[in-house]
């Protein structure tokens, strides 16, 4: 089974490279989506949290309120690291598990991983995918999910510059923000994987 990393920069499309590949049929998984599952209330992480960062970043419904942990974690460099410190092993330990149990239903299994090679796990695959997209365009997307420009700043600032992403991974996606400009680049990439 061949395993790729899809990495990037924030608000670039490496979700929307995942939904292109599944629809070819590679088996997809999101650390991002691990990482919530991890921070549900009850979970050893979750408390380790609250421990580390204070109830102050929980909502009324008793959940970890991102906002609030992000407002933290993205204006002090030494909170993010221990953040990640106490989320991205389990995370790890989770795409892991889950690349094992794909090995015998699928051909290609590929994990989504925004701070792949941040969180030092840019090895051991068979190819690792960056998707780029112009500061404008991440800005833009940013701004739709409601961030002001402080937080995107903050966001862009705190992970390696796309520059050095793109020169650590074998394949770059460039998303100018056409679906089909990305298609044609993942069907190009996927023709040279699959030799």
């Amino acid at each position: 089974m061949l395993r790729i990393a899809i990495t990037g920069g924030i608000a670039c499309g490496k979700s929307l490279v995942g939904s292109i590949l599944s629809e070819e049929g590679v088996a997809i998984c999101e650390a991002d989506e691990i990482a919530h599952e991890l921070l549900n209330p009850g979970s050893i992480i979750f408390k380790r949290v609250i421990e580390e960062f204070g109830r102050d970043i929980l909502s009324k419904e008793g959940t970890i309120d991102s906002r609030a942990l992000g407002s933290i974690v993205f204006s002090d460099f030494e909170s993010l690291q221990k953040l990640n410190e106490l989320v991205h092993p389990g995370v790890k330990d989770a795409w892991d598990m889950w690349l094992v149990t794909r090995t015998t239903d699928c051909h290609i299994a590929a994990v989504i991983v925004p701070l792949l090679f941040e969180s030092a796990n840019g090895s051991g695959w068979d190819a690792v995918i960056c998707v780029a997209a112009p500061e404008t365009a991440q800005r833009a997307r940013l701004a739709d999910r409601g961030l002001s420009d402080a937080e995107m700043t903050a966001r862009i600032e705190t992970q390696m510059p796309i520059e050095e992403k793109m020169i650590e991974s074998d394949f770059v996606v460039f998303n100018r923000g056409t679906v089909d400009s990305v298609r044609e680049q993942v069907a190009r990439i996927m023709s040279v994987v699959n030799e």
